[in-house]
């Protein structure tokens, strides 16, 4: 049975948006009427020259922000996050999770990488590409609160940097590009040539992928017994 309301052992919850994106805060707010935390928008200025750069600043500025009100654990959101509700079972044993092992981050939902499964029913170890719906430990936004963006991307410094945990089956995605198209993609087009644009079948492949790739790593599974 899907929780009536969600609460995560998190300390706040913000959300990215640019200034003029109200369009996108509405579909979030729908989207995640479930949450039963206050969502606090950062609002942010276009970073026209780079906005691959103004991604990650923004996401510097939220983890500066949680650690300067003393956060244990915040949840951190983009505004075309999409939220799926997680079974009451699901929200206790990521709740358990989150207090007993503390992740530096922890997704909710993620693409185009690899997962792992633990000795944790509802959690997978993951290497997950995005930055739209994650929490991060006091310990993380200490360390990403000191970065300065280096040309990197965002997704690809924390598979760097921070072992990765997330909640299987994912419970966030991003809204289609045919409901709200990014700027961050079409920064990336220009950049590298024509990439796949993120619409509703992008999406289930996506999760399809993510449990094929599941069951391929089982021979790993039984090597990694350990967290």
């Amino acid at each position: 049975m899907v929780a009536d309301k969600v609460r995560f052992d998190v300390d706040g919850v913000i959300c990215i948006s640019l200034v003029e994106r109200e369009d996108r805060r509405t579909l979030l707010r729908e989207s995640f009427a479930a949450l039963d935390h206050e969502i606090e928008f950062l609002l942010v200025e276009r970073d026209s020259d780079n906005p691959e750069r103004g991604c990650f600043d923004s996401h510097i500025r939220c983890a500066q922000i949680a650690r300067e009100r003393g956060y244990r654990r915040v949840l951190i959101l983009e505004d075309d996050a999409t939220f799926a509700p997680p079974t009451a079972n699901h929200l206790r044993r990521i709740n358990r999770f989150l207090r007993w092992r503390n992740p530096r981050i922890f997704y909710l939902g993620g693409m185009l990488g690899r997962s792992w499964l633990i000795p944790w029913r509802g959690v997978v170890r993951c290497r997950w590409k995005g930055g739209h719906c994650y929490i991060l430990s006091a310990a993380a936004c200490r360390d990403l609160s000191r970065r300065v963006y280096a040309g990197k991307t965002l997704d690809g410094f924390y598979c760097e940097y921070f072992r990765g945990y997330g909640a299987f089956p994912m419970l966030s995605q991003q809204q289609p590009e045919t409901v709200g198209r990014s700027d961050l993609m079409d920064h990336r087009n220009q950049r590298k040539g024509h990439i796949r644009i993120k619409d509703e079948h992008y999406w289930a492949d996506n999760l399809r992928r993510q449990r094929a790739a599941l069951r391929r790593n089982w021979a790993r599974t039984l090597l990694l017994r350990y967290l």
